[in-house]
């Protein structure tokens, strides 16, 4: 399946059962008891992790393509570069993203980068592009600071994936984010804040219901 294929189905699903849950969220709110209030609250919170979850895939297949001013919550990022002029350069596997930072971690820009939904990995030349190779698809792309593309070409090197060629490590950074979007940041903190949701339902009606 193509990744625009399977992002289309991605978006179907995702409006399908987050609409459903949110019929669900409504119903209990309007029932009487504390007991159902809470399980409002976590339903809540099953609702926000999901919706999360969706938002970063559809971003990395490329049915989000958010504008440059956007910023994505960024928290623990892995493979972070930076540039001769000082700016930073932070990748955003999981929602499929580039983001440019300045040296006191003050946000310039975003833009989206095409790896079919899949893993890339960033270098920084001396000439101030910045190169992206894809694992998925074996893309070689050069950025400009702003985002523009010079050039995309299939990413080869003598024969062999350039991908898992030896290259520059970079750096394992926590970026400035806000608290209450560090859950966005990562696909597996959505799922985490989602399950937290869920046993919580299912403690809140036990409650409600004890079994004689």
């Amino acid at each position: 399946m193509s990744s625009s294929l399977f992002g289309v189905v991605l978006a179907i699903f995702a409006v399908v059962w987050l609409s459903l849950a949110a019929r669900g969220l409504a119903r209990e709110l309007n029932t009487d008891g504390p007991a159902n209030w809470v399980v409002g609250l976590m339903g809540l919170l099953v609702i926000v992790g999901a919706a999360g979850f969706f938002a970063t895939g559809l971003s990395a297949v490329g049915v989000l393509n958010f504008p440059r001013s956007f910023q994505w919550p960024a928290g623990y990022v892995s493979g972070v570069m930076r540039m001769p002029d000082g700016n930073v350069v932070v990748p955003l596997v999981p929602a499929g993203r580039l983001q440019l930072y300045d040296p006191q971690w003050r946000f310039l820009r975003g833009w989206q980068v095409n790896a079919s939904g899949g893993d890339f990995r960033v270098e920084c030349t001396p000439a101030g592009t910045i190169e992206v190779l894809t694992a998925r698809g074996r893309r070689h792309y050069s950025f400009t600071e702003s985002g523009d593309v010079i050039s995309d070409v299939p990413s080869s090197d003598s024969g062999s994936d350039a991908f898992y060629a030896p290259h520059a490590e970079g750096q394992s950074v926590v970026v400035p984010t806000s608290p209450l979007l560090w859950v966005f940041s990562s696909p597996f903190f959505c799922w985490g804040v989602a399950a937290v949701g869920g046993v919580g339902i299912v403690v809140a009606k036990r409650l409600a219901h004890p079994k004689l």
